[in-house]
């Protein structure tokens, strides 16, 4: 019962299937290489190198999309080698670092985006909504229909902790026979001590 809860729909086209899957998006990039080595040497295409890996930052986390960009950056200086690079190799080490800065930059703006924006979504999820609750035991309807003890409903969506005890309304209504009892027997305590002394 105190599993992951289910998501919800995703507003964002780009996080369903297929462009939330890592392999669909590294297969893209791929295919973006190789458009840029077709184009030639002269037409360059590395800022769609942004696009699956801003994608797999957002939907697969951050660090396979460093990974995914240094690959990329690699590949794109070695499409350049190949067709012959028209400058220093100095220079096109210091394009490659720079476009690689870029990518890295850009990726990682892109997972810090998606890590709030997924703690914002958890939080409204958590926050909002009505509460179909139990009039009798006060027990809570889940998304999925099961019912769950009030406490087992709000700390698996909130970082609230429970602790019990009983009001003074409550002992009264429920413990009162057991309140008089205790009382009259401290009252015949006390009547005996005094007798006695």
């Amino acid at each position: 019962m105190n599993g992951p809860q289910p998501q919800p729909p995703s507003e964002y086209f780009f996080e369903r299937s297929p462009w939330n899957d890592w392999r669909v998006l590294f297969l893209i990039a791929l295919l973006m290489s190789c458009c840029d080595f077709l184009a030639g040497p002269i037409v360059f295409f590395p800022f769609l190198f942004v696009i699956p890996v801003a994608l797999m930052a957002w939907n697969c986390g951050l660090r396979t999309a460093l990974w995914l960009g240094a690959i990329l950056c690699i590949i794109r200086f070695s499409i350049q080698y190949a067709w012959g690079i028209p400058y220093t190799l100095p220079v096109a080490i210091i394009n490659a670092i720079l476009r690689l800065a870029i990518l890295f930059f850009i990726t990682f703006l892109c997972g810090k985006l998606s890590e709030q924006t997924q703690a914002l979504r958890a939080r409204v999820r958590t926050l909002e909504g009505l509460l179909p609750t139990c009039s009798f035991c006060k027990d809570i309807r889940d998304e999925n229909g099961e019912w769950q003890q009030i406490e087992e409903y709000v700390t698996s969506r909130s970082e609230a902790l429970f602790t019990h005890g009983i009001c003074p309304k409550c002992i009264t209504k429920h413990f009162s026979e057991v309140m008089n009892r205790e009382a009259q027997k401290k009252v015949a305590e006390g009547d005996q001590e005094q007798s006695t002394s």
